[in-house]
């Protein structure tokens, strides 16, 4: 976690904001993201999202084993509707799940899927930041968060590199609602042209 998502990218009062409310991580993973959030940037809860059931295991264990009291782990996926979706994934790789991508060693998974704005009027969530990289499927997500997005405009990180259609089309739907947003299209890990490209998205008052 020395990168640390590069959040200092984001500006001081924005930081300063949203550290006291809530966070949404969506693509958990085994929680690592979720662990950092709680540990520096965060004073109150942080949902963390992840459909699969061996990530989700994974996950639970993460967050047993670094003593996590904030993070609130949900075994779903986030999208434009309610419902179910086939997760693709390889048993032999962690990360990388898709409901976008598959290959011919890939073994698919029925997983629940629900909207964020459906799980944020439930739970009363007063949302400060929200990271998405779910391998493809953001545009999906955002479909589904729109109401959210509007009404408290959480600072976002977005990762865009996974399809061409994210990285031309994700910060343009954005900024066709008309909300405030600044962006800033970010690089932080140098592994290849494009992997892990993030899209920033902050409202500075």
């Amino acid at each position: 976690m020395w990168h640390k998502h590069s959040l200092h990218i984001l500006e001081p009062q924005t930081l300063e904001r949203m550290r006291s409310k809530d966070f949404i991580d969506v693509g958990a993973c085994i929680g690592d993201s979720a662990v950092l959030f709680e540990r520096e940037f965060c004073d109150k809860n942080i949902y963390t999202f992840e459909p699969t059931r061996e990530n989700f295991r994974l996950l639970k264990r993460t967050l047993e084993l670094n003593n996590s009291k904030r993070i609130i782990p949900v075994n779903k996926a986030l999208g434009a509707e309610k419902g179910e979706i086939t997760i693709n994934y390889r048993p032999e790789c962690i990360g990388g799940s898709s409901a976008i991508f598959s290959n011919d060693s890939a073994i698919a998974e029925s997983v629940e899927v629900t909207t964020l704005d459906d799980f944020v009027r439930e739970h009363n969530i007063e949302v400060g930041f929200i990271k998405v990289d779910i391998e493809g499927f953001e545009m999906e997500f955002l479909k589904g968060a729109k109401e959210t997005i509007a009404t408290q405009k959480p600072a976002m990180l977005l990762s865009i590199y996974h399809q061409p259609s994210d990285y031309f089309g994700i910060k343009p739907l954005i900024e066709s609602w008309n909300l405030g947003y600044k962006f800033k299209i970010h690089k932080g890990v140098d592994l290849s042209l494009t992997t892990e490209t993030v899209l920033f998205c902050e409202v500075v008052e």
